[in-house]
């Protein structure tokens, strides 16, 4: 009885405790913000946040798994929830301009092209995102760049939540909504390859989807009849509307979820008539809106055609004998090789915690498939086949992706893929706690799931953002890099055309120009053309291009693979190359045409 009394003071005081190490991590990362470029998010965060933040994150996980009480449970896993957003959340911040390379700086300059008239937001084919960002930005009275990095965090907000609504869904018992919400921390739809926690249309969506998965599973479960309608049946409609609008592709991976559950339902409700999904609410009107809802929008953008008959004939080619997949992961192997890596080791570092979970989801499929008692199955709500089906569906699209050569949108599918393991991954452990839970004493299991979701926990986050733990370089964008570029624009010679390192300022260039469509037209200079030098090796004049991004990474992520430090240092010492604007973070070099 003292024991029961005290555990609750205990741990209220431990909660204390991890808050106060909460807003001690968020003051020191606010109170340090970035100078310039940084190569790893990771390493130029202050060692005191993340010492702090482990503590917060560890007194969630203790006290989350330790409390009987429900209401000092729920305060632990609100302190898990709001240590991972200020994780996720870190380059807001750390103060940065905007954190995202490539596709983000164009979808950051179709925003400002929807904000200022230049195109309306059904000229694009995703325009959620951007929308939303236009919205943060007259709500908040934000720059439009930070709005867009704040769309991320809120996306990720949901992600946590719904995940955490969901597993209980599927099984209920004192650890579910832990197991959950610990799971959805891990980032696991996040894999720096196609999907990443920075402005992307298909990540975020990725993310986003996660509400429609909640939805669903609570329509199902739902003790109404076909026709009548509810909350959750309008929540879920308009749910998938959203999406459709947010990302047509990812809600065409997502169909095969919605149309497996319809093909069960209708085989079960003929030939297994005790099973539970017998009873469950049909899924066919939300799956008939879906559907209409997805046709109507893609009427009008003549894109998915033309990707999957692209995914088909390369597949085609494949098992013809052609090149295809097998051809570019041997090119990324040879690319790590020679920088000091190994395809193993990068694998088992962005994929490790993944495989955990699919190991753990594997064993919870086996146990359904021999529950002949049906303790599972009745455990679960009939649930999981509806999650084996939709991962079985997103396995072809996978393999089509694959083996058609459809640059890396696998691993989009793959994102997907992670949000239903994740869900699966949580019951998996929530049931084996609780069964361990009645084996061994409650103080031996609580150790041994903190260390699990410790280990699984850190490998999963170090690599949720890019850094040359991974060998990829940070997508750090300066308010320098970005001026710089707008002078360069601003102040182009006629007929003079850019070219830049590894790639041209073409991303730049969607930002300031803010029109519809992806800017092509500049080109880039490699190493052998540096060594050889630049003056005299085209027919026109031309601007040469190098941020300190450009720098940082081909000298310290690649390991000089494509340019060496010598090449990059020379430029300006080129005869007829002259450096005509430097600030710090931005170069740019007028390139004779002629030789001397």
């Amino acid at each position: 009885m003292q024991r029961s009394r005290s555990a609750p003071i205990a741990d209220r005081g431990l909660l204390a405790l991890g808050f106060l190490a909460l807003v001690g991590a968020v003051a020191t990362a606010h109170s340090n913000p970035a100078t310039g470029y940084e190569l790893s998010l990771y390493a130029a965060t202050p060692l005191t946040f993340w010492l702090l933040y482990g503590c917060a994150m560890f007194v969630a996980l203790f006290v989350a798994l330790r409390a009987s009480n429900r209401w000092l449970r729920r305060t632990a896993l609100g302190l898990g929830g709001i240590a991972t957003t200020a994780f996720a959340g870190l380059p807001v911040l750390r103060g940065y301009w905007f954190y995202s390379g490539g596709d983000g700086l164009t979808h950051l300059g179709w925003a400002r092209g929807i904000q200022v008239g230049n195109f309306l937001p059904t000229d694009l084919r995703y325009p959620g995102m951007h929308s939303v960002t236009i919205l943060f930005d007259a709500a908040f009275g934000i720059d439009l760049a930070h709005a867009m990095l704040l769309v991320v965090v809120v996306l990720s907000v949901l992600f946590f939540a719904f995940v955490t609504l969901s597993t209980p869904l599927v099984f209920e018992s004192r650890y579910s909504t832990t197991a959950a919400a610990f799971s959805a921390f891990m980032f696991l739809p996040i894999t720096s390859l196609s999907t990443h926690l920075q402005p992307h249309a298909m990540s975020q969506a990725i993310l986003f989807s996660s509400v429609a998965v909640f939805l669903v599973l609570k329509y199902v479960r739902s003790p109404a009849s076909l026709l009548s309608s509810s909350a959750v049946g309008a929540s879920l409609a308009l749910t998938s509307a959203a999406l459709v609008v947010y990302h047509p592709q990812l809600v065409a991976h997502l169909l095969p979820f919605f149309v497996g559950i319809c093909g069960l339902q209708v085989l079960y409700r003929r030939w297994r008539t005790d099973h539970p999904i017998a009873s469950h609410r049909p899924l066919y009107g939300q799956t008939a809106v879906l559907v209409a809802a997805f046709l109507a929008w893609i009427s009008n953008h003549g894109f998915f055609s033309g990707v999957i008959g692209y995914a088909v004939t390369n597949a085609l080619e494949f098992f013809l004998g052609g090149g295809g997949a097998a051809k570019d992961v041997a090119t990324q192997g040879a690319s790590l090789t020679a920088i000091g890596g190994s395809f193993v080791g990068i694998f088992l570092k962005l994929f490790g915690a993944s495989l955990v979970f699919m190991a753990l989801v594997g064993l919870l499929v086996l146990q359904t498939l021999r529950d002949s008692d049906r303790t599972l199955t009745e455990a679960t709500y009939g649930m999981i086949p509806y999650f084996v089906v939709g991962l079985a569906g997103l396995s072809g699209i996978f393999a089509l992706y694959f083996f058609g050569s459809v640059s890396g949108m696998y691993f989009r599918v793959f994102g997907l893929m992670m949000v239903f393991v994740t869900i699966l991954g949580a019951v998996a452990i929530a049931r084996g706690t609780t069964a361990l839970s009645r084996r061994w004493s409650a103080g031996a299991v609580r150790s041994a799931a903190i260390t699990g979701f410790g280990i699984v926990l850190v490998m999963s986050l170090l690599t949720v953002f890019p850094s040359t733990f991974i060998y990829l370089p940070s997508p750090h964008v300066t308010e320098m890099t970005m001026s710089g570029h707008e002078t360069a624009f601003d102040h182009q010679g006629p007929d003079v055309e850019f070219v830049g390192i590894r790639a041209g300022p073409n991303r730049y260039a969607d930002i300031e120009r803010a029109e519809l469509g992806r800017t092509g037209e500049y080109g880039a200079v490699n190493g052998s053309e540096i060594e050889r030098g630049l003056a005299g090796q085209s027919a026109e004049d031309r601007y040469l291009t190098m941020t300190q991004l450009d720098w940082e990474r081909e000298v310290k992520a690649y390991d000089e693979l494509r340019y060496t430090r010598t090449q990059l240092d020379s430029i300006g010492e080129r005869p007829e190359v002259a450096r005509v604007q430097s600030n710090g973070e931005f170069e740019l070099f007028y390139v004779d045409s002629v030789a001397d």
